[in-house]
């Protein structure tokens, strides 16, 4: 791992209205990459369903082939013009079947990977269950490697099974990102969950959330960063805004050095 520079971008997504996503994502994009100055971001986030929300009435109008559609194609565009790696999730479709997807794209514009999210959320008003099937780790590889670091990919409802993070965290990331909408009133449970990933598998943790409401519910925002030992390096409140912090290798490798909970022999349950 590099030290690494990471933006957050916190935003309220225009629910069901692709092309408004689009043109405010590209905004804020600029925004991170100007603000950051001399920390200019290698790594920007975008919330989960970043481009048309849970808009999931009229998901056959938003869902895209990976690559090749509208939102991947803006993507790839955008990290190659800013020389950035791109993390986003937005509404895949393959043959009949639909996903909720993350994508990591590279500084050059390459589609690096793509992790469809596995644990649907199960309840109203959001049900994925109901439209989109459960997804999976690609088969070459679970963990994403760039020229700056080696990344795992999550998205929100994972968040809740320390399982999958720790399977992942096993493969060798230096930091797991979760995409999110995670809601009122789970604020509290958002950022202690994050804490408690970053601790237990000694790894940094980025937590990027929406902010603002679509028409079932307020989302917390709360966008945050947490270094290896669970301190915050940078938090959103509840407003649209960008964030961003330097990821420091040499903390990973204190964290570890002084616990070393992360054995080479595992417990026969991973």
């Amino acid at each position: 791992m590099k030290p690494t520079h990471v933006s957050l971008i916190q935003m309220d997504i225009e629910y069901g209205k692709k092309d408004e996503n689009l043109d405010k994502s590209d905004s804020l994009i600029k925004k991170a990459v100007s603000q950051a100055e001399s920390m200019v971001p290698h790594i920007i986030c975008l919330p989960e369903l970043f481009s048309t929300g849970f808009d999931l009435k009229n998901i056959q109008e938003h869902a895209e082939t990976i690559p090749g559609g509208k939102t991947s194609t803006f993507l790839q565009q955008t990290a190659a013009h800013y020389s950035i790696v791109l993390v986003a999730s937005y509404i895949e479709k393959e043959e009949e079947k639909y996903y909720n997807t993350a994508v990591l794209i590279d500084e050059n514009g390459v589609l690096l990977g793509k992790y469809r999210k596995i644990h649907l959320f199960p309840k109203d008003p959001m049900d994925e269950t109901t439209v989109f099937t459960v997804g999976g780790f690609p088969q070459s590889d679970i963990v994403f490697r760039t020229k700056f670091c080696n990344i795992g990919l999550l998205i929100c409802y994972d968040l809740r099974f320390p399982e999958l993070s720790r399977r992942i965290t096993l493969a060798g990331p230096d930091l797991l990102i979760y995409v999110a909408e995670f809601p009122h009133p789970r604020s509290t449970i958002w950022t202690t969950l994050l804490q408690a990933r970053a601790m237990e598998n000694q790894l940094f943790v980025i937590g990027a959330n929406r902010m603002g409401s679509d028409p079932n519910l307020d989302f917390c925002g709360n966008s945050v960063i947490f270094d290896p030992s669970g301190r915050i390096l940078t938090q959103g409140t509840e407003k649209e805004e960008v964030l961003t912090a330097q990821l420091d290798p040499k903390v990973l490798q204190e964290v570890r050095a002084s616990l070393p909970s992360l054995q080479s022999r595992q417990p026969s349950y991973y």
